[in-house]
């Protein structure tokens, strides 16, 4: 396993493994794990999107400040319950990738041939 999970292209977001971090709080263990890429305002919309989509059942909470993603797992279950969330959140990542880039290639773009005709 890499530190870096790659969930599509050079400029993509992936997930940066080698800053996750666990904290045991009660019967559970919070891990926060850290973003690398550029999260841009397109890439939050649009993972932000995609966790409406799940409504309450939400397993990922996104710290658009810090970078960072959240999320619980019952101590009692092991690691492997760690592993599987982990996968989640890069498909999730992967998903909100392609989702941004979508939305970058269809946003307009003003030529300079544009900027002249509208300030006449």
């Amino acid at each position: 396993m890499t530190d870096q999970w790659n969930a599509g292209g050079a400029s993509d977001v992936r997930l940066d493994l080698s800053r996750l971090k666990g904290e045991t709080a009660g019967t559970e263990t919070r891990y926060t794990v850290a973003l690398a890429g550029p999260v841009d305002e397109r890439w939050t919309e649009a993972y932000q999107d995609l966790q409406s989509e799940l409504g309450p059942r939400k397993l990922f909470e996104f710290d658009v400040a810090r970078g960072l993603i959240r999320f619980s797992c019952r101590t009692v279950e092991g690691t492997g319950v760690v592993f599987e969330a982990l996968d989640r959140l890069e498909a999730l990542v992967e998903r909100t990738n392609g989702i941004a880039a979508v939305r970058r290639a269809s946003s307009p773009r003003i030529s300079f041939a544009n900027r002249a005709l509208r300030a006449r």
